[in-house]
């Protein structure tokens, strides 16, 4: 049987980032430290266990050269993973 858990808003924004980190060829420890944030938090991030400040989204966005806009249409093009 397969499993369809559908995802929280937060793990579909992190999984976003996840990938554009990875574009960039950083690992996370490396992301957090150039947006000032520890790596432990920044994977909580990541993982859609934490939801990022708009401060600290700001920094991630500007660090991974993508605009909020292109996030949320990222994120609308994957609603239907979303939890209800």
């Amino acid at each position: 049987m397969v499993n369809h858990k559908k995802l929280s808003y937060a793990e579909i924004v992190g999984i976003h980032l996840k990938r554009r980190r990875q574009e960039f060829g950083m690992t996370q420890a490396e992301f957090a430290e150039t947006i000032g944030l520890s790596e432990k938090g920044y994977a909580k991030i990541e993982r859609g266990k934490n939801a990022p400040t708009c401060r600290t989204l700001s920094k991630i966005l500007i660090k991974a050269k993508i605009s909020i806009d292109r996030l949320l249409q990222d994120v609308e093009e994957d609603k239907h993973l979303l939890e209800d």
